[in-house]
């Protein structure tokens, strides 16, 4: 290994979707690559460069460190650097001026024109009414409206992975779907911030929280538990997640979307992983919902 990334350098190789061959340090601060510009495939769904072999070096807006960069420090985004002044333009070359002084005349020939030829009195313009043409409306802004696209589950970010292969496990072992009592936390740990437990409202299209992570919750600015979504979310944000949901439900297997535009993530694109689980009676009853936003 011939170079190193720091744990904040927003490098790919430092990235926690980069598929090329690295190494961590001791100290989980610095990440070692054979060389500056040793290459691997990204596997960030929502970043341009998804499935493209990218440099070491290269960077991009989705970037996310290393869990274990995270927990020693490393930062999420990188912080721009102080602007400078600007240093004052010197005028090279600049002509000097020169005074130029008015011939003198004869004292007593001004004196007498002066007072032979009076200056003649020019009018007072008169004022003139200019109509100024009133400003056109502005036109009204295009409502944004928040959606989501299927995702397929190869595509999905490697930590909302861990998850679906978890509840693959458990699926498996019990050859139905699993329940929400037989979920271990402790073995999501690192994912569960971002994870929510919705049920369905009876006779309603709303669903409520029954859990929601801490990471979740900084995004809404509230605590969602026993809330409705329509009550949490705005009002095309709060649909589009309620039909995705119903579509989780509908068909008993786990979903993964493409969402663009939420009103409160303007501008970034994340993925919802949303896997069903089962009541006593082995039907679908709640949705274990994982967002991962790139950089978060």
């Amino acid at each position: 290994m011939s170079h190193a990334f720091a744990k904040d350098s927003r490098a790919c190789a430092a990235c926690i979707s980069w598929a090329g061959e690295r190494a961590l340090s001791d100290d989980h601060t610095l990440v070692h690559v054979e060389r500056y510009s040793v290459e691997g495939e990204c596997r960030t769904a929502s970043s341009q460069d998804y499935r493209k072999v990218t440099k070491g070096y290269h960077t991009c807006t989705a970037w996310s460190a290393l869990p274990m960069m995270k927990k020693h420090g490393g930062l999420p985004e990188r912080q721009p650097p102080a602007s400078r002044p600007e240093p004052a333009l010197a005028l090279a070359g600049a002509a000097p001026v020169v005074a130029v002084q008015a011939p003198v005349q004869a004292p007593v020939q001004a004196m007498a024109q002066t007072v032979a030829r009076p200056a003649p009195v020019q009018p007072a313009p008169q004022p003139v009414t200019v109509p100024v043409p009133a400003p056109a409306p502005a036109a009204a802004p295009e409502p944004v409206i928040c959606r989501s696209d299927r995702l397929e589950l190869d595509r999905i970010p490697p930590a909302a992975q861990i998850l679906h292969a978890y509840w693959l496990r458990l699926r498996q072992k019990r050859g139905a779907l699993p329940r929400a009592a037989e979920i271990d936390t402790a073995q999501l740990r690192d994912g569960l911030p971002r994870l929510a437990l919705l049920e369905p409202v009876p006779g309603s299209f709303d669903f409520v929280y029954r859990s929601c992570g801490r990471s979740l919750q900084r995004r809404m600015g509230l605590r969602p538990a026993a809330r409705l979504v329509s009550a949490c979310h705005p009002a095309d944000a709060a649909l589009r997640l309620q039909r995705d949901l119903r579509a989780c439900l509908a068909e008993g297997d786990a979903q993964a979307f493409l969402v663009r535009d939420d009103p409160m993530l303007p501008g970034v694109r994340f993925v919802d992983l949303l896997l069903p689980l089962a009541d006593a009676d082995g039907r679908p009853a709640m949705v274990l919902a994982y967002r991962h936003v790139p950089g978060a």
